[in-house]
């Protein structure tokens, strides 16, 4: 019987399921690897309590469980072991930093090389108040990684974006259009 890394995105018992003596226990589990995404599966008769409570603990800790599954890729087939993983790794903040005001120039500030060896997935959280919007453009070992708009404001003010970790440093160039616009960026890495 294959094990998977899951993320439980559901569970809960229901009373007029027929797989086992009521209530049946469904989870909506995704697996880590890719195998399946939001499928239902059902809790095996003698610990259906018990992975209800590693479901709910697992939901409720933001962490990841280790489920036994008879047959994966097949809609409501059941689970036989359901184990609760360890806390993700620690998160660092490597990066804060506060534009005020922001300036406009041509190619806008570029603010790296940031050291992100050491990270399996870097996460980015950009807020921004006063009018205008601006981009930031994000690259890692020479690499264009990403790019987005910040308008400010409204609810388009603020965001956060993961990745996993594309190279060994990250470099972060922000361009606007109002030079009253105040931004605040940091950057996390786990």
């Amino acid at each position: 019987m294959p094990f998977f890394t899951c993320t439980v995105n559901e569970i809960g018992p229901a009373a007029d399921g027929t797989e086992t003596a009521d209530p049946v226990i469904y989870m909506n589990l995704t697996d880590a690897g890719g195998s399946f995404v939001n499928h239902w599966f059902y809790a095996a008769e003698n610990s259906k309590d018990q992975m209800l409570s590693v479901g709910l603990a697992a939901m409720s800790t933001n962490r990841q469980v280790e489920a036994a599954i008879d047959t994966p890729h097949v809609q409501y087939s059941s689970v036989a072991r359901m184990y609760l993983l360890g806390p993700a790794p620690a998160t660092k903040l490597l990066l804060i930093q506060n534009f005020v005001p922001v300036p406009t120039t041509l190619y806008g500030i570029t603010i790296g090389p940031i050291d992100i060896s050491a990270f399996a997935k870097i996460r980015i959280l950009a807020a921004a108040i006063g009018s205008g919007f601006i981009t930031f453009a994000l690259g890692s070992g020479g690499l264009d990684l990403d790019s987005f708009v910040l308008n400010a404001p409204g609810p388009a003010g603020a965001l956060t974006r993961v990745y996993d970790v594309p190279g060994t440093e990250l470099y972060i160039e922000e361009t606007t259009t109002d030079s009253g616009m105040q931004v605040q960026l940091a950057l996390f890495g786990n």
